[in-house]
């Protein structure tokens, strides 16, 4: 029993290192950053591996995750007390929705198997993707980051609500589909077993 548990403790640091090596990656190459026409605003597909991480593998390895998400944005020129705080609970929040939404699920018996997890993952990556944006643009519209006055900053988070409606529904989609693909997997991650 001691050797299983020891299997199942690599394996989730092994997959962790790679959901935190993938986070690397899109910063590094800026890959994770897709600019929209104004230096201010880019669209992102960052957000994913850091809600994956806390659907995954719980609010820890998310909040490593966000914390390297909100590093390498602040390298974008946004102020670091603004952006590493809001990135921090990305994963955290799409951890604790996607817990509930299973438990939900799974009290009242509606699904069970891979299907369990499609709706929670996606409403999740959702609520994720909205922590993202909702967090950083409201602290950059309190400290007035986009110009002194009100409508600057409300100018900025009217041109971003498109690009955000796309990362939630990118973030939905692909987070569900990366779920239900490790699903097999679930002795390795926070997953809650529900049959096959």
């Amino acid at each position: 029993m001691v050797q299983n548990t020891m299997i199942t403790g690599t394996r989730r640091i092994t997959l962790a290192a790679l959901l935190i090596a993938i986070t690397l990656l899109l910063g590094f190459t800026g890959w994770g950053f897709i600019p929209i026409g104004t230096p201010t605003i880019a669209a992102t597909i960052f957000h994913i591996p850091v809600i994956l991480a806390g659907i995954l593998f719980g609010p820890d390895i998310a909040l490593i995750c966000g914390v390297i998400f909100g590093i390498f944005t602040s390298m974008l020129g946004f102020p670091f007390w603004i952006v590493v705080p809001a990135k921090m609970f990305i994963g955290v929040v799409a951890h604790y929705v996607f817990i509930g939404l299973v438990a939900f699920s799974a009290r009242n018996k509606q699904k069970t198997g891979v299907q369990h997890t499609i709706f929670p993952s996606s409403v999740a990556a959702v609520a994720g993707s909205l922590t993202n944006t909702v967090f950083t643009l409201g602290l950059a519209t309190i400290f007035r980051l986009f110009g002194e006055s009100i409508e600057a900053n409300l100018a900025v988070v009217y041109a971003s609500i498109i690009p955000a409606s796309i990362e939630a529904v990118a973030a939905a989609f692909i987070c569900s589909a990366v779920v239900a693909a490790l699903y097999p997997l679930k002795y390795v991650f926070t997953i809650p077993y529900l049959g096959k």
